[in-house]
């Protein structure tokens, strides 16, 4: 059998065995002590790469140590090390197991445990299971990945804890949720899920574990239902879901157009962008039924360069846009946040001044706009830049508002004059929030009225609900204009709206799918029209 030098000597300290491996990777010098005692709180903290060695040295080609080597690298590690106790030195070595091969080094672990009585704490039993998922997945990730053995005793695990327990916190929910679904009782993870929302929001990886056993084992009904619910807590789906739905339709071929249509449906419902990865699947599969599938992009107007046709336009009925703009509002304006840096007689006198000299063409954020070349320009600088945006829109006709705050009044003479001059401007007080003033009056003034800000108003998307925030969304992308650049001579280079869904849509009998390079889990809403999009026609 292997032997490890790292064992080989020892020396009493305290009457505590310090392995010269051990006694290494302090931090701190022994010697530096007035006193040869051992005390705890000078013990050193492992540093990752000195857990790496133990592992190299002591696990790498084992499928199991002995009873004396299992117990002299738990005490060492407990002796050595102050942040290790005997209440987590079980989770951190079945850490150190965390590889597909090493799951018999972990399950030999555990054995030795319990063969000295010790039974393994939630922490422990989360790492095992954590084991087990890594290696259910790496070996195909499929019912026959674990053993019936190892599928029991992830159960058996499962079990105990619940005769424990009548209630389990999130982690343990979650980490037995990871065990579950590699055995066939997956389905129990599903009530560990609703269990988890008792005390906190599942996570992304829970409802990602649970979406890819249930497509997998072609319950449909429950992937879409995680699916939905995903969305709904606010994540993004990983790329794992829908790679586990396509490898399911792609062995039915003669329902596959109408279950791809359905994932398109679901990205066209929750204005989801996929990854490449994802798109290379999908062409793959369309290809290999014969139907057409090309890579395309979209030029300035919006047409695909592939089948020639144009982005379906956003449209936004008169009944949506009333409802938006009555529960803005009390959603959004009348607010007690609101009220801390404005006040309820500058929203009334803001309100008068609307209702008098509404409705507008464009509603423009002045200190947004001003300092969007940078907050460290002069006030010229900035005076200068707001006039050049107002001049902009002057110069089509358009009747423009611009907001600021009073403290403007203190810039140059001439260029505000100018925007006096060509635009109806509300200034309010220095501490007021800018934002609602600014949606209020462009939601006021009607479906044709457009604003210039950067700001990406996600707090005011969120307070309007589900419902009322996608409306808002596509309202926002089509009449959001923002500075792009100022030219040296002063033209000002302006981003205009995009007015066409950036999303998967069908336009005639051709599905139009935009990807992306890789997976974020909060994308930005820039509106940034995608890159790379797929072009599909159904035989």
């Amino acid at each position: 059998m292997l032997c490890l030098n790292i064992f080989r000597q020892s020396k009493n300290i305290s009457g505590k065995k310090l392995y010269p491996f051990f006694s290494s990777l302090q931090l701190l010098n022994p010697l530096t002590r007035k006193s040869s005692t051992y005390k705890r709180s000078q013990l050193s903290v492992p540093h990752t790469d000195h857990l790496l060695t133990i592992k190299k040295e002591l696990f790498e080609k084992r499928t199991e140590l002995s009873d004396n080597e299992w117990q002299d690298l738990r005490n060492n590690l407990i002796s050595n090390y102050k942040h290790i106790s005997n209440s987590n030195v079980d989770a951190i070595i079945l850490g150190l197991c965390g590889s597909v091969e090493q799951l018999p080094l972990a399950k030999n672990y555990v054995h030795y445990l319990r063969e000295c009585g010790f039974e393994p704490n939630l922490a422990s039993i989360g790492r095992l299971l954590r084991i087990y998922n890594t290696s259910y997945h790496k070996k195909g990730g499929n019912n026959a990945a674990l053993t019936p053995e190892e599928q029991q005793d992830i159960f058996d695990l499962y079990a105990k804890l619940r005769e424990r327990h009548e209630i389990l916190d999130a982690t343990t929910c979650e980490n037995l949720i990871y065990g579950l679904v590699c055995t066939k009782e997956w389905h129990t993870g599903i009530e560990l899920l609703a269990m988890t929302k008792l005390t906190s929001t599942p996570s992304i990886g829970a409802y990602t574990e649970l979406t890819i056993k249930a497509f997998t084992e072609g319950e449909l009904n429950i992937g879409w239902n995680l699916l939905d619910e995903t969305v709904a807590q606010g994540k993004e789906p990983k790329c794992e879901t829908y790679k586990a739905y396509l490898r399911y339709i792609a062995r039915q071929p003669l329902t596959l157009q109408c279950n791809l249509e359905t994932l398109f449906a679901f990205w066209e419902k929750y204005e989801l962008i996929i990854t490449a990865n994802v798109a290379e699947i999908i062409t793959e599969i369309l290809n290999n039924n014969l139907h057409s599938v090309q890579s395309s992009l979209t030029d300035a107007q919006g047409k695909c360069v592939q089948c020639k046709l144009q982005m379906r336009t956003i449209t936004i009925s008169d009944a949506e846009f009333a409802k938006l703009s009555n529960s803005f509002l009390n959603k959004v304006l009348i607010r007690n946040d609101v009220f801390q840096k404005s006040t309820p007689e500058e929203v009334e006198q803001f309100k008068r001044y609307v209702n008098k000299t509404a409705p507008y063409d464009c509603v423009i954020d002045g200190l947004n706009v001003a300092y969007s070349m940078g907050a460290k320009k002069s006030p010229k600088m900035l005076a200068s830049l707001l006039a050049n945006v107002v001049k902009h829109f002057k110069t089509q006709g358009k009747h423009v508002l611009v907001l600021g705050r009073k403290h403007m009044n203190s810039w140059p003479k001439d260029s505000m004059f100018y925007i006096r001059k060509n635009a109806s401007m509300f200034l309010t007080n220095n501490l007021s929030q800018d934002d609602p003033f600014l949606l209020y009056a462009t939601l006021k003034s009607g479906q044709s009225t457009d604003f210039f800000s950067r700001d990406l108003m996600r707090s005011h998307a969120f307070l309007l609900g589900n419902e009322l925030r996608a409306i808002f969304r596509h309202w926002q992308q089509i009449h959001q204009y923002s500075l792009i650049t100022q030219t040296d001579n002063g033209r000002i280079i302006v981003k205009e709206p995009t007015r066409h869904l950036l999303c998967t849509h069908k336009i005639q009998d051709t599905w139009h799918v935009p990807y992306k390079q890789s997976y974020t889990p909060n994308p930005a809403e820039l509106f940034e029209v995608p890159e790379s999009w797929l072009c599909i026609k159904f035989k």
